[in-house]
């Protein structure tokens, strides 16, 4: 399901943000619609009110359009307090456009967007985008005399300007690589290249690299504000073009296809995230492109501490790429973040993730991994994650902190049903007078080393650090004072879980 949060999260504040969350309804359409006059919406609709030019028409068409998918408004409406209690009140999501911005792109960056999301591709597809961006790289080249390429915001070359591939070493590495090199990187973030790149609109001039690179022309492309890539031209000097409209214009047309590439695979990503939960929550016969081959495993993601689930989500996703997972299935589901593994060798496989996730913990200790049984069918992928999210409210100690399996934690997911069961219908028994306060520890502590060690009296001295005559003694007090038979096998078990239990309450409290 598509809604308006994810429309807006795809289009960038250049053309729409999220101005008042609302209900989750699905998006199916974009329709514009004039404030003033008749107004006829379906569900599902995003309405872009034309036409608002007071307060009182911005209440008016909120009324009008209350069973919308979402409402867009200029942002001198959408920002007025009673506009936005209004659509609370209705749960109408309100989407704000800058005042400025003409609505025909904005409708049809939206209507764009959702097309990709529906279908998977864009009637625009990004093969086209990446085609119209080499034209227009050619066209900067042409404007400053010099070869570009054109760069994302993380450095991945989108597209260059044909010929003169080979003018320094970087520029033939980044071509080939597709990615500048770390070590000119390196060198653009210490003279502060990229640090102005985030801040400003004006292009700026690097020197050459001691690596051998040549001095560059860095032009900012930015959208409402946001950025979201840059131009580089390889030049001896900055240039000196009589057609800097002409240039203006370039950025300005390549910021909107950085836009619609971000919206194509944004919200195809949306998708499947979409798919992904459903897969996870309940059985499903379909099998989606983005499993990998069976068995599967459904894992738990602990940590980082201190960050919030969307915060903690996009270090995941960030961490899994950075190390060659380019399409992570990583997913929140009521509160927790699964990621789904496959029987692979390489990234996104099983023991591929595990074994990063063990260095991960070394730097950060609160990182954790919790894995479901591994599983053949689409049908038991709810009960994988089940057993996930079980395993990620046990406390594990030591080395089993980091990674921690159903096969190798299944006496404390046993231990932890049945004291979950416990818990729901306490029962008075005869341990009770052993836990109550003032009573004797060191009775509760003997009797529990003596059945953990099958009533064998020396073991149980030797772990507590006492002379077996001690214990003897302890066993003499209990039976006067706890009426169980530790010769029954049933009452045996029934002690060490009341005791466990006892363990458990005492350290909640």
């Amino acid at each position: 399901m598509i809604t308006a949060a994810d429309l807006a999260q795809a289009v960038a504040p250049a053309f729409a943000e999220l101005a008042q969350p609302g209900e989750a309804r699905p998006v199916l359409g974009v329709e514009l619609v004039e404030a003033t006059g008749p107004v006829q919406v379906e569900q599902g609709d995003v309405v872009l009110a034309v036409g608002v030019r007071s307060p009182d028409d911005a209440l008016e068409i909120v009324d009008k359009a209350h069973d919308a998918a979402a409402l867009v408004l200029r942002r001198t409406w959408a920002d007025l307090d009673e506009v936005r209690r209004r659509c609370a009140v209705r749960g109408v999501p309100l989407l704000a456009v800058p005042d400025q911005s003409p609505w025909s792109p904005v409708m049809a960056m939206l209507r764009k967007a959702l097309e990709a999301a529906h279908t998977g591709r864009s009637q625009e597809p990004a093969d086209n985008l990446y085609s119209d961006l080499f034209d227009m790289a050619d066209k900067v080249s042409a404007l400053v005399g010099a070869p570009v390429t054109v760069e994302d915001a993380t450095s991945r070359v989108l597209a260059y300007s044909t010929g003169q591939e080979d003018v320094d070493q970087a520029r033939m590495s980044t071509i080939v690589a597709r990615r500048v090199p770390r070590e000119v990187r390196n060198h653009f973030r210490s003279v502060g290249v990229f640090r102005h790149l985030a801040r400003s609109d004006e292009p700026l001039f690097v020197p050459a690299v001691d690596s051998g690179a040549r001095p560059r022309y860095v032009i900012p492309v930015r959208a409402g504000g946001e950025w979201l890539g840059s131009i580089w031209a390889v030049v001896d000097a900055p240039p000196r073009t009589t057609r800097a409209g002409e240039l203006r214009a370039a950025v300005e047309v390549i910021a909107l296809y950085l836009l619609r590439l971000r919206a194509h695979t944004e919200l195809h990503r949306q998708t499947q995230l979409d798919h992904v939960r459903t897969a996870l929550r309940e059985e499903t016969s379909d099998r989606p492109e983005w499993l990998g081959s069976e068995p599967w495993r459904v894992a738990a993601l602990l940590g980082p501490e201190g960050l919030g689930l969307d915060a903690r989500a996009e270090l995941w996703v960030i961490l899994a790429r950075r190390h060659g997972w380019r399409q992570p299935v990583v997913v929140d589901l009521d509160g927790l973040l699964y990621a789904v593994l496959d029987s692979s060798t390489g990234p996104g496989g099983h023991d591929w993730f595990t074994d990063l996730v063990r260095a991960e913990s070394v730097r950060s200790p609160s990182v954790g991994l919790r894995l479901g049984s591994a599983v053949e069918t689409l049908a038991d992928l709810p009960r994988s994650r089940t057993e996930a999210a079980e395993l990620s409210t046990i406390g594990l100690e030591g080395a089993r902190h980091a990674v921690a399996s159903v096969e190798d934690c299944w006496p404390e997911l046993v231990l932890g049903r049945a004291l979950g069961g416990m818990a729901r219908m306490p029962l008075v028994s005869p341990v009770a007078g052993l836990t109550a306060p003032g009573a004797d520890a060191t009775l509760l502590t003997t009797l529990e080393a003596v059945l953990d060690h099958w009533g064998e009296v020396g073991r149980a001295a030797r772990a507590l650090g006492v002379h077996p005559n001690t214990v003897r003694y302890r066993l003499a007090r209990l039976a006067e004072t706890c009426p169980i038979d530790l010769d029954d096998a049933a009452q045996r078990l029934a002690v060490r879980l009341e005791i466990a239990r006892a363990r458990a309450d005492a350290a909640e409290r």
